[in-house]
């Protein structure tokens, strides 16, 4: 089986198109088209977790966070902490991977999870997504409606949540004339023709652009199909940054930040806010989620849990809502666990395992 089956069938749960702009999700380096050998999956690349893929004999190796963002880098040297793991991954015929804020922002990812540990429910998504929706127009002859709902729903057309194939019809008149050049599926040149066709509708992401325009003239009869797509603006409710939720009861802080500690295996915690405040409606991020405050107390949080919060940052909410910062690798440390689950529901052919040489710990004293 070939890295890049792997690869694919991780990006059809977790699609590629849903990373921030910022981010630099999938393929670092490396020959997908090779053999996979063996995955291990980290939260971090370094050069002990490649050194430990080596000793695994693993050839894909699948971190959380990408070694490169989309600052770039302008050389690739081993003198530089990079440089060091890019030379050593290619020279062992390595491909590493990353699964960023793709699988932070998918249902049933990271965020999902984290809400899921703190056990909260009437969950929603605390940062929509939003601009990566496009709407497919086209008119179709009516006896030909059903081929192309089906065609555009092989493709990805259709998906809402919990469901697909989802299309609206509506039946019209088509009007159109040949000219002497054309070969028209009905009509005859310079004849005026009315048929019955129908308008159907259906809704995809705009990656599947291409695939979308070749699944319409693949299946239209017509050989100058009419069809438009449409810029959408709507706000995902499965698929974005952050979730917010309800605890099983209302909490005091105290009972809160100990419920916390217990939940999500953790020592230290940092926090500011109002302190005689029960606690019920939560938001969280896993990582760093400061610049999503203002969103939080915008749905009404009684308290914000993230990581990589500033001094600065901790007043932002005027003491309106206790903003808790539990530290970056702990909000997000069991996304290891979501892939490596993936992974193994997925495929029983190669070792994959997670990687137990990273040392990631930030010690207080």
């Amino acid at each position: 089986m070939q890295i890049k089956e792997v690869t694919a069938c991780l990006e059809r749960r977790f699609p590629l198109w849903l990373q921030e702009d910022f981010d630099n999700c999938g393929v670092q380096c490396g020959d997908v088209s090779q053999e996979v050998t063996g995955v291990l999956v980290c939260f971090e690349m370094s050069m002990q977790v490649i050194e430990e893929a080596i000793a695994k004999g693993a050839n894909l190796v699948i971190s959380h966070h990408p070694l490169m963002l989309k600052r770039g880098i302008c050389k690739i040297q081993p003198t530089d902490r990079v440089g060091e793991i890019l030379c050593k991954a290619l020279e062992h015929k390595m491909v590493l991977y990353s699964m960023h804020t793709n699988i932070d922002c998918a249902q049933g990812g990271g965020n999902d999870v984290f809400a899921e540990k703190l056990g909260l429910t009437d969950t929603s998504v605390l940062v929509p997504q939003a601009g990566h929706l496009r709407k497919v127009v086209v008119f179709v002859p009516a006896d030909h409606a059903d081929r192309m709902r089906q065609a555009l729903a092989e493709v990805g057309c259709g998906k809402m949540g919990n469901y697909d194939h989802c299309a609206y019809s509506m039946s019209g008149t088509g009007t159109f004339r040949p000219t002497a050049e054309a070969h028209p599926y009905i009509g005859q040149a310079s004849q005026e023709e009315h048929v019955a066709e129908e308008r159907v509708e259906m809704i995809f992401p705009a990656p599947l652009l291409r695939k979308v325009v070749s699944a319409i003239y693949q299946n239209h009869p017509y050989e100058e199909p009419a069809f438009d797509i449409l810029h959408l603006e709507n706000p995902s409710r499965a698929e974005g940054l952050g979730r917010v939720g309800l605890l099983p009861q209302p909490m005091t802080l105290p009972e809160f930040l100990q419920y916390l500690q217990d939940k999500m295996q953790i020592e230290h915690i940092r926090y500011a806010g109002p302190t005689d405040r029960m606690i019920h409606k939560v938001a969280l991020c896993g990582g760093g989620g400061a610049s999503f405050i203002e969103a939080a107390m915008v749905v009404g949080a009684d308290a914000y849990v993230t990581g990589d919060v500033k001094y600065h940052d901790f007043f932002r909410s005027h003491e309106s809502m206790t903003i808790i910062d539990i530290g970056h690798y702990e909000s997000e440390y069991f996304i290891k666990e979501i892939i490596y689950k993936e992974l193994k529901e997925n495929f029983s052919t190669f070792a994959v395992s997670i990687a137990d040489t990273e040392k990631l710990k930030i010690y207080y004293v």
